[in-house]
């Protein structure tokens, strides 16, 4: 009974000095994660919010759009690049602008917007469509060079199609016919059948019509 009450005694000793020694530091350890608990729980909570009101605005941004009032798609777009600068609701508002600037016959503007979505688009889908629209600015301003180098780049397979097309609108537009024909055909190769393959073997039919 003695030894028991000992051994009672000496582990209670133990566990005083071990909790003199490390008890300060096992509180804050305790603290800080449930402090870290809590701030990823309210972080994820606030991200969800931002979504949730990124699309509520995107949405409305896009209706503004179907009824081709331009002011307030112009503020909306704006308030969507202000407010979520990287994300893709911004790359989509500023692809909007872009064709504003073009139907305003502003090129340089929509050059700006393309452009950046273009370096840093929020995704590979954005970052390709923002560069062929962006070539399709340059050939309307005749800036043939400027479209080449923009579509020498290597583009997944969904996008290739429209990247040959317009390199061949870009080797018509210099006057280089095979060039152009050489294009329009790999374009063919690439496209799925419908609208875009049909222009394409239009502009195909042109070519061999002149020559």
């Amino acid at each position: 009974m003695v030894d028991y009450i000992r051994d009672e005694e000496e582990q209670a000793e133990l566990l005083k000095n071990w909790w003199k020694e490390n008890g300060t530091a096992t509180i804050i350890t305790i603290v800080l994660a449930v402090a870290a608990l809590i701030g990823w729980r309210e972080w994820q909570g606030y991200q969800g919010e931002q979504s949730t009101d990124a699309s509520s605005q995107y949405q409305s941004m896009l209706e503004s759009l179907g009824a081709a009032q331009k002011d307030a798609v112009t503020e909306k777009a704006d308030a969507l690049i202000e407010e979520y600068p990287s994300s893709a609701y911004a790359d989509h508002a500023r692809l909007a602008k872009a064709s504003l600037a073009v139907s305003e016959a502003d090129y340089d503007a929509a050059v700006t917007l393309l452009q950046e979505v273009a370096d840093s688009g929020a995704t590979d889908a954005l970052t390709y469509t923002a560069t062929l629209r962006l070539a399709r600015v340059y050939l309307q301003q005749q800036a043939w060079d400027k479209a080449e180098a923009v579509l020498k780049g290597k583009f997944p397979e969904a996008f290739s199609g429209m990247a040959l097309e317009l390199r061949g609108d870009a080797a018509k537009g210099q006057g280089d016919l095979a060039a152009a024909e050489t294009h329009y055909g790999e374009a063919l190769d690439v496209l799925q059948d419908g609208g875009e393959k049909d222009r394409v073997q239009m502009k195909l039919d042109d070519l061999k019509t002149a020559s």
